[in-house]
């Protein structure tokens, strides 16, 4: 029996409600297992006793766990995760300022990857088993092997060095941007200022370049053998022998059904991308989430780490929920 799109909806929903709560669990019970006092872990080695008793109750570490579940809990629901008292900022400060950095880099990203994977994907699976699939498969698979450091530095000498282009951080200090969105590009044109909006585009290039060479490899590789699959079925050979056009065929009956697999790799790398390179965000000093996760790591600052550790949680799950939901609309045998 078919089922409605919005019980299916509702079903996903709850379902990743309860899988961030699973997760919010397990952090809150991470923090408490650990060895020593983690007022002292919240603070760093040089807190004093004055500061080590405030961050006691402000979080309630002297209470049972209970109670400090709830203190945790009121919190996250007042989207307060906490002070960065290594770097001296709030955490929900920090993480406002990096994700939406690391979003612009990965829609950059993926928008530059699906531009070259996906046409020569379907390229490919249209000559297949020629020299010109041989050719492109074998370039797809050396993008998709190529060190991601390797390929960052190459891309900094290219356009630092050679070019003479700007690259490293979004924006030139000298512009004074006022903050819309968020993502830079926007932010510039939204101020007016085309002479922003300019430098800030060619500094996303190199590190957006950088991710989408691997992203670009695995979507040709996926396209062609998704596109190959599909047009193996019987309704495609039915559709050829009614005399349908091959453009048809392809774009209208074979690259809906050929888009689920691709929609769950690329759903799954985007969260992936958004929240793992550190290697490009480092190199090109991108502050993104990633370099943030780095920089809390090497000053040992908690609070920031385990604000980090939800925040990438919560982006996972919902990226799963966005592939899902495009699933119903894709494919409606889950419908069923």
């Amino acid at each position: 029996m078919e089922k409605s799109i919005p019980y299916i909806l509702f079903l996903r929903i709850i379902q990743s409600f309860l899988a961030l709560f699973g997760i919010i669990v397990i952090i809150f019970i991470l923090s408490r297992v650990l060895p020593g006092n983690p007022a002292v872990a919240i603070l760093g080695p040089k807190a004093t006793p004055e500061n080590i008793q405030r961050v006691i109750s402000e979080w309630g570490l002297d209470k049972s766990y209970l109670e400090q579940f709830m203190v945790y809990i009121s919190m996250l629901l007042k989207g307060d995760l906490g002070e960065a008292y290594v770097m001296g900022y709030s955490v929900n400060k920090l993480m406002g300022e990096r994700v939406t950095a690391s979003f612009e880099l990965v829609i950059a990203s993926f928008a530059l990857s699906f531009a070259i994977g996906l046409p020569l994907g379907i390229y490919s699976a249209k000559n297949a088993d020629s020299k010109k699939d041989m050719l492109i498969s074998s370039f797809a698979v050396l993008w998709l092997s190529f060190p991601t450091i390797l390929t960052g530095i190459v891309l900094m000498i290219i356009f630092g060095l050679h070019l003479g282009l700007p690259v490293g951080g979004r924006i030139n200090p000298i512009y004074s941007i006022r903050t819309y969105t968020g993502f830079m590009l926007i932010d510039t044109l939204l101020n007016g200022n085309i002479y922003a909006f300019v430098d800030a585009a060619l500094r996303i290039i190199p590190p957006a370049l950088a991710l989408a060479i691997p992203l670009s490899g695995l979507l040709t590789r996926l396209t062609r053998n998704s596109v190959l699959e599909v047009m193996s079925q019987d309704y495609i050979k039915t559709a050829k022998m009614k005399r349908l056009p091959e453009k048809v065929i392809l774009y209208k009956h074979a690259l809906r059904n050929a888009l689920i697999p691709i929609t769950t790799v690329m759903g799954l790398y985007f969260a992936v991308v958004v929240t793992g390179d550190i290697i490009i965000e480092t190199i090109f000093g991108w502050p993104g989430i990633g370099r943030l996760v780095y920089e809390a790591v090497m000053l040992r600052d908690y609070m920031v780490i385990q604000g980090a550790v939800l925040v990438i949680s919560i982006i996972y799950i919902f990226v799963n929920l966005a592939v899902d939901i495009l699933y119903i609309y894709l494919d409606p045998r889950i419908r069923r």
